[in-house]
């Protein structure tokens, strides 16, 4: 899992989230399995992977794609459960998947919904829409993703 470095009381993110499985700063108090390890460097954190969870703000995955470009799995596709847009080369507005999509020459999904991570960490019943074009794809992803607490439903839609 990409973690961006940051230092939290003089001590890496990284190294916390990894010894103590909780993110202290982003999502206090709720343990991440230990078979997830954070790493401050996203090209690490592709490699041999392939699917892609894009969770950061949007406006951090310009220079995420530009590390990652080229250095994924070439059968790799992408989840993208970041809001908002990008602007358009030219004027306008781009979606986000789009722009994954475009960059990284990778197949795109959307997770959208009124979630909010802490409570889907303390496994409040949610639900959510995955937009997926390709219903191999979301059906792949529905299953990694659903819990008894988070219901899936995928749609034939990945412009979201």
């Amino acid at each position: 899992m990409y973690v961006y470095e940051e230092m939290i009381d003089g001590k890496k993110l990284t190294e916390i989230i990894n010894e103590t499985h909780e993110n202290v700063k982003y999502l206090p108090g709720h343990i991440i399995p230990s078979n997830v390890i954070a790493v401050p460097d996203p090209v690490d954190a592709v490699k041999d992977a392939d699917i892609l969870i894009f969770v950061v703000p949007h406006q951090f995955i310009g220079p995420i794609c530009t590390a990652i470009e080229g250095k994924i799995n070439p059968t790799a596709f992408g989840l993208s459960l970041i809001k908002g847009f990008d602007q358009a080369k030219g004027g306008g507005i781009e979606l986000i998947s789009h722009n994954i999509a475009k960059r990284l020459h990778i197949q795109m999904a959307v997770l959208m919904g009124a979630n909010l991570a802490n409570e889907v960490a303390e496994e409040k019943f949610c639900e959510t829409t995955i937009g997926a074009t390709d219903r191999r794809v979301g059906g792949i992803l529905k299953i990694l993703i659903e819990t008894p607490y988070f219901r899936v439903v995928v749609v034939d839609d990945a412009d979201t």
